[in-house]
Protein backbone atom coordinates (compact mmCIF):
# COMPACT_ATOMS: atom_id res chain seq x y z
CA UNK A 1 0.00 0.00 0.00
CA UNK A 2 2.60 2.57 1.11
CA UNK A 3 4.86 1.50 -1.77
CA UNK A 4 2.42 3.12 -4.23
CA UNK A 5 2.66 6.46 -2.41
CA UNK A 6 5.51 8.41 -3.99
CA UNK A 7 7.93 10.77 -2.28
CA UNK A 8 6.31 13.67 -4.12
CA UNK A 9 2.91 12.73 -2.68
CA UNK A 10 4.37 12.78 0.82
CA UNK A 11 5.84 16.20 0.05
CA UNK A 12 2.41 17.49 -0.96
CA UNK A 13 0.86 16.03 2.21
CA UNK A 14 3.49 17.62 4.49
CA UNK A 15 3.27 21.00 2.75
CA UNK A 16 -0.52 21.16 3.11
CA UNK A 17 -0.21 20.24 6.79
CA UNK A 18 2.47 22.87 7.43
CA UNK A 19 0.84 25.64 5.36
CA UNK A 20 -2.72 24.93 6.51
CA UNK A 21 -4.38 24.75 3.10
CA UNK A 22 -4.01 23.21 -0.33
CA UNK A 23 -4.06 26.68 -1.92
CA UNK A 24 -0.97 27.76 0.02
CA UNK A 25 0.68 24.39 -0.63
CA UNK A 26 0.14 24.82 -4.38
CA UNK A 27 1.86 28.19 -4.22
CA UNK A 28 4.81 26.87 -2.20
CA UNK A 29 5.29 23.83 -4.44
CA UNK A 30 4.61 25.76 -7.67
CA UNK A 31 1.87 23.33 -8.66
CA UNK A 32 -1.71 23.77 -9.79
CA UNK A 33 -4.56 23.41 -7.32
CA UNK A 34 -5.88 20.42 -9.28
CA UNK A 35 -2.49 18.65 -9.10
CA UNK A 36 -2.38 19.11 -5.33
CA UNK A 37 -5.94 17.83 -4.90
CA UNK A 38 -5.29 14.84 -7.16
CA UNK A 39 -2.18 13.88 -5.18
CA UNK A 40 -3.98 13.93 -1.83
CA UNK A 41 -7.03 12.06 -3.18
CA UNK A 42 -4.75 9.34 -4.53
CA UNK A 43 -2.99 9.05 -1.15
CA UNK A 44 -6.30 8.84 0.68
CA UNK A 45 -7.49 6.21 -1.76
CA UNK A 46 -4.38 4.10 -1.11
CA UNK A 47 -4.72 4.51 2.67
CA UNK A 48 -8.47 3.99 2.76
CA UNK A 49 -9.01 6.96 5.10
CA UNK A 50 -8.96 10.75 4.77
CA UNK A 51 -5.87 12.72 5.76
CA UNK A 52 -7.55 16.12 6.04
CA UNK A 53 -10.90 17.61 6.88
CA UNK A 54 -11.93 21.05 5.66
CA UNK A 55 -12.79 23.68 8.25
CA UNK A 56 -13.62 26.97 6.60
CA UNK A 57 -10.70 27.66 4.27
CA UNK A 58 -8.26 25.54 6.23
CA UNK A 59 -7.18 21.92 5.77
CA UNK A 60 -7.04 20.30 9.21
CA UNK A 61 -5.33 16.97 9.81
CA UNK A 62 -7.45 13.96 10.71
CA UNK A 63 -6.29 11.51 13.37
CA UNK A 64 -4.50 9.46 10.71
CA UNK A 65 -2.94 12.62 9.28
CA UNK A 66 -1.58 13.59 12.69
CA UNK A 67 -0.03 10.15 13.13
CA UNK A 68 1.61 10.18 9.71
CA UNK A 69 2.87 13.80 9.67
CA UNK A 70 6.02 13.43 11.84
CA UNK A 71 6.96 10.22 10.00
CA UNK A 72 6.48 11.92 6.65
CA UNK A 73 8.55 14.92 7.75
CA UNK A 74 11.35 12.57 8.77
CA UNK A 75 11.09 10.70 5.46
CA UNK A 76 11.42 13.91 3.47
CA UNK A 77 14.25 15.11 5.70
CA UNK A 78 16.17 11.89 5.06
CA UNK A 79 15.53 12.10 1.32
CA UNK A 80 16.63 15.73 1.10
CA UNK A 81 19.66 15.02 3.27
CA UNK A 82 20.74 12.12 1.07
CA UNK A 83 20.33 14.26 -2.04
CA UNK A 84 22.42 17.05 -0.55
CA UNK A 85 25.01 14.56 0.61
CA UNK A 86 25.20 12.99 -2.84
CA UNK A 87 25.79 16.37 -4.46
CA UNK A 88 28.49 17.26 -1.92
CA UNK A 89 30.23 13.89 -2.36
CA UNK A 90 30.15 13.68 -6.16
CA UNK A 91 33.95 13.79 -6.57
CA UNK A 92 34.73 11.43 -3.71
CA UNK A 93 35.11 14.07 -1.03
CA UNK A 94 32.85 16.54 0.72
CA UNK A 95 33.09 20.24 0.02
CA UNK A 96 30.94 21.29 3.01
CA UNK A 97 29.68 19.78 6.27
CA UNK A 98 26.66 21.26 8.07
CA UNK A 99 26.57 21.11 11.86
CA UNK A 100 24.37 22.64 14.56
CA UNK A 101 25.84 23.79 17.85
CA UNK A 102 23.76 24.79 20.85
CA UNK A 103 24.51 28.36 21.94
CA UNK A 104 25.62 26.96 25.31
CA UNK A 105 28.68 25.25 23.75
CA UNK A 106 31.82 27.16 24.85
CA UNK A 107 33.47 29.18 22.08
CA UNK A 108 36.80 27.57 22.96
CA UNK A 109 35.43 24.16 21.95
CA UNK A 110 34.18 25.49 18.62
CA UNK A 111 37.37 27.40 17.78
CA UNK A 112 39.72 24.56 18.61
CA UNK A 113 37.64 22.06 16.65
CA UNK A 114 37.55 24.34 13.59
CA UNK A 115 41.32 24.78 13.70
CA UNK A 116 42.02 21.05 13.98
CA UNK A 117 39.49 20.15 11.30
CA UNK A 118 40.95 22.78 8.97
CA UNK A 119 44.40 21.27 9.25
CA UNK A 120 43.10 17.81 8.27
CA UNK A 121 40.63 18.97 5.62
CA UNK A 122 41.73 22.40 4.37
CA UNK A 123 39.32 22.28 1.40
CA UNK A 124 36.17 21.33 3.32
CA UNK A 125 33.93 24.19 4.46
CA UNK A 126 31.85 24.16 7.63
CA UNK A 127 28.32 25.56 7.80
CA UNK A 128 27.55 26.16 11.47
CA UNK A 129 24.00 26.73 12.72
CA UNK A 130 23.72 28.29 16.20
CA UNK A 131 20.69 26.78 17.90
CA UNK A 132 18.85 26.63 21.21
CA UNK A 133 16.54 24.04 22.78
CA UNK A 134 14.87 22.06 19.93
CA UNK A 135 16.68 23.83 17.07
CA UNK A 136 19.35 21.15 16.56
CA UNK A 137 16.77 18.35 16.68
CA UNK A 138 14.73 20.04 13.97
CA UNK A 139 17.75 20.47 11.67
CA UNK A 140 18.70 16.81 12.14
CA UNK A 141 15.12 15.73 11.42
CA UNK A 142 15.07 17.86 8.26
CA UNK A 143 18.38 16.44 7.04
CA UNK A 144 19.90 19.93 6.93
CA UNK A 145 22.93 18.96 9.04
CA UNK A 146 25.15 15.93 9.46
CA UNK A 147 25.66 16.20 13.21
CA UNK A 148 24.69 18.44 16.07
CA UNK A 149 25.09 19.25 19.75
CA UNK A 150 22.05 19.90 21.94
CA UNK A 151 20.15 18.82 25.03
CA UNK A 152 17.28 17.67 22.80
CA UNK A 153 17.89 15.02 20.13
CA UNK A 154 15.89 12.78 17.75
CA UNK A 155 15.56 9.18 18.91
CA UNK A 156 16.75 7.52 15.71
CA UNK A 157 20.32 8.83 15.48
CA UNK A 158 23.66 7.95 17.08
CA UNK A 159 23.92 9.88 20.37
CA UNK A 160 26.78 10.17 22.85
CA UNK A 161 27.29 12.40 25.92
CA UNK A 162 29.08 15.65 25.12
CA UNK A 163 29.42 17.88 28.20
CA UNK A 164 27.48 19.23 31.16
CA UNK A 165 27.09 23.00 31.19
CA UNK A 166 26.73 24.55 34.69
CA UNK A 167 24.11 27.34 34.63
CA UNK A 168 23.93 30.07 37.25
CA UNK A 169 21.50 32.83 38.06
CA UNK A 170 23.13 36.25 37.67
CA UNK A 171 22.32 39.92 37.45
CA UNK A 172 24.08 43.27 37.37
CA UNK A 173 25.01 44.83 40.77
CA UNK A 174 22.80 47.76 39.70
CA UNK A 175 19.74 45.51 39.27
CA UNK A 176 17.38 45.59 42.26
CA UNK A 177 17.54 41.80 42.72
CA UNK A 178 21.26 42.09 43.59
CA UNK A 179 20.31 43.74 46.91
CA UNK A 180 18.16 40.79 47.97
CA UNK A 181 19.53 38.18 50.39
CA UNK A 182 18.39 34.56 50.76
CA UNK A 183 16.37 34.70 47.55
CA UNK A 184 13.81 31.93 47.00
CA UNK A 185 12.53 30.66 43.66
CA UNK A 186 9.24 32.39 44.45
CA UNK A 187 11.07 35.71 44.99
CA UNK A 188 12.36 35.59 41.41
CA UNK A 189 8.81 36.07 40.11
CA UNK A 190 8.91 39.73 41.18
CA UNK A 191 11.79 40.59 38.84
CA UNK A 192 12.29 40.78 35.08
CA UNK A 193 13.90 37.69 33.52
CA UNK A 194 15.83 37.47 30.27
CA UNK A 195 15.25 34.16 28.44
CA UNK A 196 16.47 32.56 25.21
CA UNK A 197 13.78 31.51 22.75
CA UNK A 198 13.61 28.10 21.13
CA UNK A 199 15.24 28.32 17.68
CA UNK A 200 13.17 25.33 16.48
CA UNK A 201 9.51 25.14 15.60
CA UNK A 202 8.63 23.21 18.76
CA UNK A 203 8.66 26.42 20.82
CA UNK A 204 9.62 24.58 24.00
CA UNK A 205 10.94 26.29 27.12
CA UNK A 206 13.89 25.37 29.28
CA UNK A 207 11.53 24.90 32.22
CA UNK A 208 13.41 27.59 34.13
CA UNK A 209 10.95 30.41 33.71
CA UNK A 210 10.87 32.09 37.09
CA UNK A 211 9.00 35.26 36.19
CA UNK A 212 5.95 36.26 34.19
CA UNK A 213 7.76 39.53 33.36
CA UNK A 214 10.14 38.32 30.67
CA UNK A 215 12.17 39.56 27.73
CA UNK A 216 12.74 36.80 25.19
CA UNK A 217 15.75 37.10 22.90
CA UNK A 218 17.27 35.04 20.11
CA UNK A 219 20.89 34.65 21.17
CA UNK A 220 22.68 34.06 24.44
CA UNK A 221 25.05 37.00 23.94
CA UNK A 222 22.05 39.33 23.63
CA UNK A 223 20.83 37.98 26.97
CA UNK A 224 24.27 38.51 28.50
CA UNK A 225 24.40 42.12 27.27
CA UNK A 226 20.95 42.83 28.69
CA UNK A 227 21.87 41.36 32.07
CA UNK A 228 25.14 43.31 32.03
CA UNK A 229 23.13 46.49 31.33
CA UNK A 230 20.92 45.90 34.38
CA UNK A 231 17.75 45.17 32.41
CA UNK A 232 17.00 41.85 34.12
CA UNK A 233 18.38 38.61 35.51
CA UNK A 234 19.06 35.35 33.68
CA UNK A 235 20.30 31.79 33.97
CA UNK A 236 23.52 31.79 31.95
CA UNK A 237 26.40 29.35 31.39
CA UNK A 238 29.09 29.57 34.04
CA UNK A 239 31.92 29.75 31.50
CA UNK A 240 30.28 32.73 29.77
CA UNK A 241 29.71 34.89 32.86
CA UNK A 242 32.91 33.93 34.68
CA UNK A 243 34.98 36.96 33.55
CA UNK A 244 32.04 39.29 34.26
CA UNK A 245 31.73 37.99 37.82
CA UNK A 246 35.47 38.18 38.43
CA UNK A 247 35.53 41.82 37.26
CA UNK A 248 32.48 42.74 39.37
CA UNK A 249 30.24 43.54 36.39
CA UNK A 250 27.86 40.71 37.33
CA UNK A 251 26.96 39.08 40.62
CA UNK A 252 25.52 35.73 41.61
CA UNK A 253 21.94 35.87 42.87
CA UNK A 254 21.92 34.50 46.42
CA UNK A 255 19.38 31.71 46.03
CA UNK A 256 18.65 29.68 49.14
CA UNK A 257 18.14 26.53 47.05
CA UNK A 258 18.87 25.59 43.47
CA UNK A 259 21.66 28.11 42.96
CA UNK A 260 23.23 25.99 40.21
CA UNK A 261 21.65 24.01 37.46
CA UNK A 262 23.09 21.94 34.66
CA UNK A 263 22.29 21.35 31.00
CA UNK A 264 23.36 17.95 29.69
CA UNK A 265 24.50 18.44 26.12
CA UNK A 266 24.72 15.47 23.75
CA UNK A 267 26.35 15.07 20.38
CA UNK A 268 24.29 13.37 17.70
CA UNK A 269 25.21 11.97 14.29
CA UNK A 270 22.89 10.70 11.59
CA UNK A 271 23.69 6.99 11.32
CA UNK A 272 23.77 6.89 7.51
CA UNK A 273 26.72 9.31 7.57
CA UNK A 274 28.94 7.26 9.88
CA UNK A 275 31.05 5.93 7.01
CA UNK A 276 31.96 9.36 5.63
CA UNK A 277 35.45 10.15 6.82
CA UNK A 278 35.09 13.94 7.08
CA UNK A 279 31.95 13.71 9.23
CA UNK A 280 33.31 10.96 11.47
CA UNK A 281 36.51 12.99 11.98
CA UNK A 282 34.53 16.07 12.95
CA UNK A 283 32.46 14.02 15.38
CA UNK A 284 35.65 12.63 17.00
CA UNK A 285 37.32 16.05 17.16
CA UNK A 286 34.34 17.62 18.92
CA UNK A 287 34.27 14.78 21.43
CA UNK A 288 38.00 15.07 22.10
CA UNK A 289 37.95 18.84 22.57
CA UNK A 290 34.91 18.72 24.88
CA UNK A 291 36.69 16.31 27.24
CA UNK A 292 39.73 18.57 27.54
CA UNK A 293 37.89 21.89 27.89
CA UNK A 294 39.19 23.51 31.09
CA UNK A 295 36.62 26.31 31.26
CA UNK A 296 33.73 23.91 31.80
CA UNK A 297 35.72 21.31 33.73
CA UNK A 298 36.99 23.83 36.29
CA UNK A 299 34.39 26.58 36.83
CA UNK A 300 34.85 29.20 39.52
CA UNK A 301 33.10 28.78 42.85
CA UNK A 302 29.78 30.42 43.55
CA UNK A 303 30.73 33.40 45.61
CA UNK A 304 29.14 36.74 44.98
Amino acid sequence: MFSRITLEMWRVFVTIAEEGSSVKAASVLHKSQSAISHSIKKMESELGKPLFKIEGRSSVLTTLGKILLPKAQRLLGDADGIEKLGKQYQLGFMDEVGIALDVLVPASVIHETIERFGVIYPNVSLRIYETSLSGTKQLLDEGTIALGISSTMPNDIIIEPFMDIPMICVCSPSFSLAEEEKVTQNDLKRFRQIVIRDSGKSNISSGWLGSSNRITVTHIHTALNMVDSGIGYAWLPHHLVQPYVESGRLTFIQLTKGATRSVNLQIGLRSELMQIEEIQTLFDLLKAVSISDDIVSNPIQLTG
